[in-house]
């Protein structure tokens, strides 16, 4: 950054959890294997990867894995990753009083 410049700050718009999941899961990519398996990798969602023996079930898979990554990220409050200026609408404990 250069000195005297403040970042730009953008607001985050807020997506329900639905709206998010579908988000994140339109930067699913998927691969088969050698075996015929199918593979998705998440790649807004750093390490969600998951895999099925179908590409439709790999599919279902991914929706899962999304959706657990999301719970495991804000049950040890880790960052939930803005998409396209988009973020998951969620109270936070200090927000609940």
């Amino acid at each position: 950054m250069l000195p005297g410049k403040r970042p730009i700050e953008v607001e985050m718009r807020p997506l329900s959890w639905n709206d998010y999941v579908r988000l994140a899961l339109s930067y699913a990519c998927f691969s088969q294997d050698e075996d015929g398996n199918w593979a998705v990798d998440v790649t807004v969602l750093p390490g969600c990867v998951t895999s099925g023996p179908t590409r439709v079930e790999a599919a279902i898979m991914a929706e899962d894995a999304v959706q657990g990554w999301l719970v495991t990220a804000l049950r040890f409050g880790d960052e939930v990753p803005p998409i396209e200026g988009f973020g998951l609408a969620y109270l936070k404990d200090s927000d609940a009083a």
